[in-house]
Parts: structure tokens; C-alpha cells; sequence
């Protein structure tokens, strides 16, 4: 929408950065985004939600193939940067029902992610 951007790769790991100074380690900074419910269990007695500390509400929306098949519903989700890694490719964050680790990696641009919009 106007007034409002898809986030930059940079812009995403600003975000890691502001979670990390404020006393989250890398291997729960997934949790602090991620909603208080809707995660999969883990699969060892355990909850796959996170404490969403902050508000953001990080939902587990999971993912849409090339061929327009879901995946993933409830144990994963994927936010889109604005940052390509190739002409046909971009760089996305994922949060994981079984972690509370924010993964970054890329993926063809025909997949189905979330967005989250930051105000300019």
C-alpha cells in the first residue's frame, strides 16, 4: 500500500539486531515473534509457539508452490524480503514450529510467502 514497503534483506536484519540488544540469543529470537498460539507441537511434549513479546504476531501461514499446492500451514512461517539474490530469486526469513531460530535463506520468487510491510 502507499506509505509502506516490503522489507529490505538489511532491513530484516535490523530487526535480528534490535531483538539481540535487548537480551535474546540467537537461538530464541524466533520465539520472541512468533504468535502465543496457532504454532504445531514439537513433537516432544513441547509447544511450538513462541511468547510474541513484542507484538508482532509472527503467524505460521506456511508456504504455496509453483504448482499451487500448501505447505507448511502451521509449522512454518515465511515473510518475503524486497531484496533479490538473483534476477528470479529473493532473500525471505522463516520462523520453524520445532526452533525458535530466525532462518534467513532465498527462494524462487514463484513461491507463495507472507508479507509484512513496514511504514516509510
Amino acid at each position: 500500500p502507499t506509505g509502506w514497503h516490503v522489507p529490505t534483506d538489511a532491513e530484516w536484519t535490523l530487526l535480528e539486531n534490535y531483538l539481540a540488544s535487548n537480551g535474546h540469543r540467537e537461538e530464541t529470537r524466533g520465539a520472541a515473534l512468533k504468535s502465543k498460539s496457532g504454532w504445531k507441537d514439537k513433537g516432544d511434549g513441547t509447544s511450538g509457539n513462541g511468547t510474541d513479546v513484542y507484538g508482532w504476531l509472527g503467524l505460521p501461514g506456511g508456504t504455496r508452490y509453483n504448482n499451487f499446492d500448501f505447505s507448511n500451514i502451521g509449522a512454518g512461517g515465511f515473510w518475503w524480503s524486497s531484496s533479490q539474490f538473483k534476477t528470479n530469486i529473493a532473500w525471505y526469513r522463516k520462523l520453524n514450529y520445532r526452533t525458535d531460530y530466525i532462518i534467513s535463506n532465498y527462494r524462487y520468487k514463484y513461491y507463495g510467502l507472507s508479507v509484512r510491510c513496514l511504514r516509510d
